[in-house]
């Protein structure tokens, strides 16, 4: 996995978690600024925090590797809407912008 890529993190409890991957150790994921997956009536939406009653997280957070299921690469829609939230920028979709 590289450094700074937008990644799903599935733990073991269920939830599905997006963020960008920062490192991995013998112990820990490390994730900068996970957001928490939430599916509606409209869809797949991120939560602004990990978890629904807890407050956002705006740094890095160290999932231990015992309470993670697998990480993947996340799709590029879904990364694109990580990345509008944490940073404010809405990022383009697919083809010319004018």
């Amino acid at each position: 996995m590289k450094e700074n890529t937008i990644v799903t993190i599935k733990l073991v409890s269920g939830e599905e978690l997006v963020g960008k991957y920062i490192i991995d150790d013998m112990v820990n994921w490390t994730i900068y600024r996970p957001r928490l997956v939430q599916a509606n009536e409209k869809g797949v939406g991120l939560y602004d925090g990990i978890c629904l009653t807890g407050k956002r997280p705006d740094g890095n957070i160290q999932f231990p590797k015992n309470s993670v299921s697998f990480v993947v690469e996340t799709i590029e829609e879904i990364a694109n809407g990580w990345s509008t939230q944490t940073t404010g920028v809405a990022l383009p979709t697919k083809g010319l912008v004018l």
